[in-house]
């Protein structure tokens, strides 16, 4: 179940890099046709949808873990912020 949740809110601080890369398109995109805006927030959605996700070294999310999933059972925890 810890697992579960670790997993979880994992999953939901990458969700969060990606929102902020949409608020930031957004703004900078202000003259872009409305269904670039659906686009985009359409990405979110099934990066929120879909329990998966891509890893890679040109990645601009820090860490596809931020807090590791045996975080529980070490004597000192510490997050991986990247």
């Amino acid at each position: 179940m810890n697992e579960l949740f670790l997993k979880i809110i994992n999953m939901s601080i990458s969700a969060s890099w990606l929102v902020l890369a949409v608020l930031i398109l957004r703004f900078v995109l202000k003259k872009a046709p409305k269904w670039i805006n659906v686009l985009l927030w359409g990405i979110v959605a099934i990066r929120l949808i879909f329990p998966f996700s891509f890893e890679s070294t040109l990645s601009l999310i820090p860490s596809a873990e931020t807090i590791p999933l045996n975080i529980g059972m070490d004597t000192t925890p510490t997050i991986n912020s990247g």
